[in-house]
């Protein structure tokens, strides 16, 4: 199977967007899609989902979205500066604000105790934080929340990758959410078998989202 880096996923998620002319917001809704086939909604029926502001983070609300027009019970935590995040992160934001799904803020150590008290309510927690394109060191809050998620006994889902995991080398960066398996998107990213990455990525299960041939191979070619 097909190893990519965080540089090549890059190039092929532009190519597709900028030269093939497929909206993120498209692949974001698929990747959604993806993730929500992996669950098994017979067992599960309440979750915590905690996403950052980046694409990443925006996969993990349009899946929130996704699970509560089943009827399933979501608690939605976003952690970063929304005012900062990326335009398809804000668009899923903007959707589930005016769906009126609740969205709780993780901005200090005073709200990972609402985020405690909903992960000793629900049965799986839903990781969103970081993406492959993360490089520095998780610390502050990011690495208490990543911490807080850890200790728990619930099943644990990372979207594409742990947050907290080099996209590339496997490496740990200073923390990383322990999943029990990793729903990894289009390609395979060479961090979830290599070093720490096996020992933190659980289950990994490749699914694609829509990306044509051409795009994977103009990618490729590029690094």
């Amino acid at each position: 199977m097909e190893k990519v880096s965080s540089k090549q996923m890059n190039s092929i998620d532009n190519f597709c967007i900028k030269a093939i002319g497929i909206p993120g917001i498209v692949l974001m809704e698929n990747a959604a899609l993806k993730i929500v086939k992996n669950i098994d909604l017979d067992k599960y029926d309440k979750f915590t989902i905690i996403s950052g502001v980046g694409n990443n983070g925006g996969d993990g609300l349009a899946v929130g979205r996704h699970l509560s027009i089943l009827d399933k019970n979501v608690d939605i935590f976003v952690i970063g500066d929304v005012r900062k995040g990326s335009k398809d992160f804000g668009t899923n934001y903007s959707i589930l604000r005016n769906m009126n799904i609740p969205i709780h803020h993780i901005l200090g150590i005073e709200d990972l105790k609402y985020l405690q008290k909903s992960i000793d309510s629900s049965q799986m927690i839903i990781d969103s934080i970081f993406g492959t394109g993360l490089s520095r060191k998780v610390e502050g809050l990011f690495e208490r929340t990543i911490s807080t998620m850890n200790k728990s006994n619930n099943y644990i889902l990372s979207v594409d990758i742990p947050s907290g995991l080099n996209s590339d080398t496997g490496e740990v960066l200073n923390t990383c959410v322990k999943a029990d398996k990793t729903i990894t998107l289009q390609l395979l990213k060479k961090g979830l078998v290599l070093n720490e990455g096996k020992k933190y990525s659980g289950e990994i299960i490749v699914e694609t989202i829509g990306m044509p041939k051409i795009a994977i191979e103009k990618g490729l070619r590029t690094f």
